[in-house]
């Protein structure tokens, strides 16, 4: 059993962590709050952005299609794969279950070149070390990953996909969906087909494009996958600050635990302690006065 000198600093030890995870939990409530606020602002522009881009794409004759719509000829086998994880541990399952997913998929898909873009560490730092091929790693905070990097990496990916370096592009990342939940997602964005933009709302009436609705697709083809892909990275983050902060309480919480635990062990061993010495004097008043 410890002594009550080796229970009290242990006692010390793990209310410092209690505090320290306190802390971090207070810092992930309050970025949590303001990502998520940015998602939520940002789902209403990327779904109104799916609505025009279904109105155009039901629009136009059957026979012509978008390039970004159709397969490329041959059918390049070359998959490339836009995964987002966090920087940093100390959010529960966070990056192994989106890491996971990705594992999956690319054992669904053995005998096909796979290539990876990683933003965030954790996922680079993971298929750095089995033998995969990275293409791209943005050492970049993924919370600072603005707009502008968003839209020079969608500019290379799309010639890229023009010019025939792959065949299809998925986006991997982690979807918001309460404080308590969020799930490891996966969504193609090369080839698109036009059922990716089967609208639910039925539109009334015809429109009249101008100019075509080909050339407004052109121009927003871009924006639309620009949008999706920042899109996915503010539901990334929201989901990792609700993740860090969910296992920051109970880090907490555990630590609270710990420390009542051993409070009542110090205080079992010192009343051991005390009785002890009490016997001892007892027993040497009886060993006197016998003497």
């Amino acid at each position: 059993m410890l002594s009550t000198k080796e229970i009290k600093q242990r006692i010390r030890s793990i209310t410092s962590i209690k505090q320290i995870t306190r802390a971090m939990e207070m810092v992930a409530a309050s970025r949590l709050k303001k990502v998520e606020s940015r998602v939520l602002a940002s789902r209403a522009y990327t779904e109104r952005m799916q609505q025009v881009l279904s109105h155009l794409a039901s629009s136009m004759p059957s026979e012509k299609s978008h390039p970004l719509f159709t397969k490329k000829e041959g059918g390049i086998p070359v998959i490339k794969i836009v995964l987002i994880t966090a920087d940093k541990g100390l959010c529960g399952a966070y990056n192994n279950n989106i890491i996971q997913k990705t594992l999956k998929f690319i054992k669904e898909n053995t005998g096909k070149p796979i290539r990876l873009i990683h933003i965030g560490k954790k996922g680079n730092l993971y298929f750095s070390k089995g033998g995969y091929t990275i293409e791209k790693y943005f050492p970049e905070n993924v919370e600072k990953f603005g707009y502008n990097q968003v839209k020079t990496l969608v500019s290379q990916l799309i010639d890229g996909y023009e010019a025939g370096e792959f065949g299809q592009l998925y986006l991997f990342f982690t979807k918001f969906n309460t404080m308590m939940q969020y799930s490891p997602t996966s969504v193609r964005l090369l080839p698109m087909g036009k059922d990716t933009f089967k609208s639910k709302v039925i539109a009334k009436g015809e429109y009249i494009f101008e100019p075509s609705a080909e050339q407004i697709i052109e121009h927003l083809f871009p924006k639309y996958i620009e949008t999706q892909i920042y899109q996915c990275i503010l539901e990334s983050l929201t989901s990792e600050y609700a993740a860090r902060r969910v296992a920051m309480i109970s880090a907490t919480e555990n630590a609270g635990e710990m420390i009542d635990e051993l409070t009542r062990s110090y205080n079992k061993a010192r009343q051991e302690t005390i009785t002890k010495e009490l016997l001892e004097i007892v027993s040497g008043a009886e060993a006197l006065t016998q003497g």
